[in-house]
């Protein structure tokens, strides 16, 4: 079945700017084309039990697996029957869950069968999920990604190790290019460390999606 819509992906280290850029590529990309661009954002601040369960999950790692499942779940919710009058920028998609399930399954000394099933529920939703269209990944220095986490000031963050950015940072370079690869999806990695300018990005976002020579 032919998909009315494009559906682009920003996916990035935590801290790394993806909020900051979202809104402005979206009034880039609208300027640009003949339909609209609509944000799908996580409202991460303003959901208490997405709070919690990150605050445990910092301070305990072994509650990874609830943290994740929540927002695997909310992900997935959020792109049933998107509209087609309008294109689609998301912060985050499932393709991020499963970077961070590669992340976690190396950080844990002994996985169990709940890791494991974790990672193939996530394969399981992406049968019903929209055909993503490109990822634009916002690659960074991880020591300026946990510095900009650090700036943001959110309680649920704090006591991040470095250690846990940078391995995000080394599970994104490794296995989102084969991810894409396996779900047919166009990726586009910009260097994010000093940020970078929302026209040029709108420009090439556009190139990728075949609607501008």
């Amino acid at each position: 079945m032919t998909q009315d819509f494009e559906l682009i992906a920003i996916e990035g280290n935590i801290g790394v700017g993806k909020s900051t850029l979202l809104p402005k590529l979206a009034h880039q990309l609208t300027s640009l084309d003949d339909k609209p661009w609509k944000l799908i954002i996580e409202e991460v601040d303003t959901d208490p039990e997405f709070q919690r369960l990150l605050k445990a999950f910092t301070n305990d790692p072994s509650q990874r697996i609830n943290f994740q499942r929540y927002i695997t779940n909310k992900r997935a919710q959020t792109c049933q029957d998107l509209d087609p009058g309008f294109n689609y920028i998301i912060e985050r998609s499932l393709f991020s869950d499963l970077v961070f399930c590669q992340a976690n399954l190396a950080e844990a000394c002994r996985p169990d069968g709940k890791d494991l099933d974790y990672y193939y529920d996530i394969q399981d939703k992406l049968k019903d999920y929209p055909q993503v269209s490109a990822v634009v990944y916002l690659q960074s220095d991880p020591s300026v990604a946990y510095d900009r986490m650090l700036e943001r000031g959110r309680d649920a963050e704090v006591g991040t190790p470095p250690s846990y950015i940078r391995l995000i940072s080394d599970c994104h370079n490794t296995f989102l290019p084969h991810i894409c690869e396996k779900y047919n999806t166009q990726l586009l990695t910009v260097d994010w460390t000093h940020f970078g300018c929302p026209e040029g990005l709108a420009e090439q976002v556009l190139q990728i999606c075949g609607k501008k020579d």
